[in-house]
């Protein structure tokens, strides 16, 4: 887990281009130019709209309500419910599971899959269910 989220932060300007070549640009003029999936965007257009600074954290930032980004991860003992209530909330997949504790260090990851997979298709409880308990654990 810690390799994958190392291999994430290593290939950020990557990832950044590709986020950003999604991103409706929006000219002084007010008409979006919307930039095709196939069309590269350039450091200089990129520039000429201001994102020449703009972070992987900045836009996860952008997309929760929590600016410390603590929206995108839960504990081993938070229930599966408040997880995916969670991930529901934010819009995301996926929630780092991080161990209780001044630490906090990586566990694993919950996804919409383990929830499926190990509560619904089980007919287990996710109220009753903690996280840990049907997480992927890192490997």
């Amino acid at each position: 887990m810690q390799g994958a989220i190392q291999s994430f932060l290593s290939h950020g300007n990557i990832v950044k281009s590709a986020v950003l070549q999604r991103i409706r640009l929006v000219n002084p003029m007010l008409r979006p130019v919307v930039s095709s999936r196939f069309e590269s965007v350039s450091s200089a257009r990129m520039e000429e709209h201001g994102f020449e600074s703009t972070t992987i954290s900045d836009i996860l930032k952008a997309k929760g309500k929590g600016a410390d980004g603590s929206w995108l991860w839960c504990t081993t003992d938070d229930t599966v419910y408040d997880a995916v209530k969670s991930m529901t909330q934010h819009n995301v997949g996926a929630l780092v599971v991080v161990k209780p504790g001044e630490q906090k260090s990586v566990a694993g990851i919950i996804t919409e899959r383990d929830y499926l997979r190990k509560i619904i298709v089980q007919g287990r409880s996710s109220k009753s269910t903690k996280v840990g308990d049907i997480m992927t654990e890192e490997v």
